[in-house]
């Protein structure tokens, strides 16, 4: 007898659930918390998603993220720019740090999930995919772009007095590429990786 048992990813109590009908839930005997659930067109939202952020992504680093006007000068920075001044100012690791943070973590998160998302059908790669899902989230928590923003938001309020600092179109697409790879990162369901082909159609 094939019994379905399911981890908690509350508390972490492992129960039995079978015979779940499609359009039924199943929630924890101990904290409620709903267990038994699939995420519904996974692989098309996730696709979705990615393909939007590295469209954004591009413009985003190239287009300013500041335009600032000091005693008559006038001046824009994007983010690599604002890179190569901190390395140029010999702060090596805080320019390390932003460059991982919001240029090479991103586009290897955004690249990973539109590799996942193709390659669910080719059942020889399940591996790789596995692979690929782990750095993932090992390099998920690193990725705080919002922490650049809000440096530059500090900025802004900062500089009010002897500067005039205005929000560049860079900033605009930094944000939206950064709510559209969190939406990729939670509209993804793992457990696709390494679904049967009927599990895939049921699911994705």
């Amino acid at each position: 007898m094939h019994v379905n048992l399911v981890a908690c990813q509350t508390c972490g109590l492992v129960q039995e659930a079978d015979d779940v009908p499609s359009d039924s839930v199943v929630k924890c005997g101990r904290c409620n918390f709903q267990i038994f659930h699939r995420r519904r067109n996974s692989r098309g939202r996730t696709l979705a998603f990615s393909l939007a952020a590295l469209i954004l992504y591009f413009p985003s680093n190239f287009y300013p993220v500041v335009t600032a006007e000091y005693q008559g000068h006038h001046s824009q920075t994007t983010i690599f720019q604002g890179i190569t001044s901190l390395y140029a100012h010999k702060q090596y690791f805080i320019a390390a740090l932003v460059f991982c943070t919001s240029i090479l973590t991103p586009v290897l998160k955004i690249a990973g999930l539109i590799f996942i998302s193709l390659t669910l059908n080719w059942p020889s790669w399940k591996r790789t995919r596995t692979w690929i899902y782990q750095i993932i989230r090992i390099i998920d928590p690193w990725n705080m772009l919002e922490v650049f923003l809000l440096a530059i938001c500090v900025s802004m309020v900062e500089m009010g007095e002897i500067a005039t600092v205005h929000p560049g179109r860079g900033v605009f697409a930094f944000s939206a590429a950064v709510v559209l790879t969190l939406l990729a990162t939670l509209s993804f369901d793992p457990r696709l990786i390494w679904d049967s082909s009927a599990d895939q159609h049921r699911y994705e």
